[in-house]
């Protein structure tokens, strides 16, 4: 086995429990539909996070010719997923019955949103503390905006910017793998 693939086990596992939780739970909405108040915004955050941490294990085969990983490294690679995975876990209530999505949605957004943020910056920062890369290149223009919409939807809890964000969020997540990360 390489060093890459030694890596990229431990980031798999990270990315597929957060994987996991989302269809779990989404799998739960579903079976619960009837006694659950479903929220289209709290559906587009989690299609969000399900596509982010796909997006993390996607844009890993990119350091696949580093020859020399460190544990600080490898701590800053896995500061992405493992925000996401928590973020995963936090778009759900434990109780499956009776939800109200809409309140559980707004009830967490400043824990949500301030853990999105971290996670912007350990994914953002990642390869130039680790490999040298630019930290000003086209590929972080996205992050810098993810970046700011998340501080903005920490702070405010304003349904309307919650409702214009959000899916803006989404498209620029989903054009940023389009445009810099579409085939390995």
């Amino acid at each position: 086995m390489d060093r890459f693939s030694f890596v990229m086990v431990l980031l798999s596992i990270i990315v597929g429990l957060g994987v996991t939780e989302l269809l779990t739970n989404v799998a739960r909405q579903i079976q619960n539909r009837a006694q659950s108040r479903f929220y289209w915004l709290h559906s587009v955050m989690v299609a969000l996070v399900f596509i982010a941490l796909l997006q993390q294990w996607w844009e890993a085969w990119d350091q696949r010719l580093v020859e020399t990983w460190s544990f600080p490294i490898l701590l800053l690679m896995l500061g992405g997923p493992i925000g996401l995975y928590i973020i995963s876990h936090l778009l759900f209530p434990d109780a499956a019955e009776g939800v109200d999505y809409d309140r559980h949605y707004f009830a967490n957004t400043r824990q949500t949103y301030l853990l999105g943020t971290a996670t912007v910056v350990f994914a953002t920062i990642y390869r130039p503390l680790s490999f040298g890369d630019g930290l000003v290149d086209m590929d972080n223009l996205s992050s810098a905006f993810i970046l700011a919409a998340f501080l903005a939807l920490a702070i405010w809890k304003t349904r309307m910017l919650h409702q214009i964000l959000v899916p803006l969020l989404f498209a620029a997540l989903v054009l940023d793998v389009l445009v810099f990360h579409f085939a390995l």
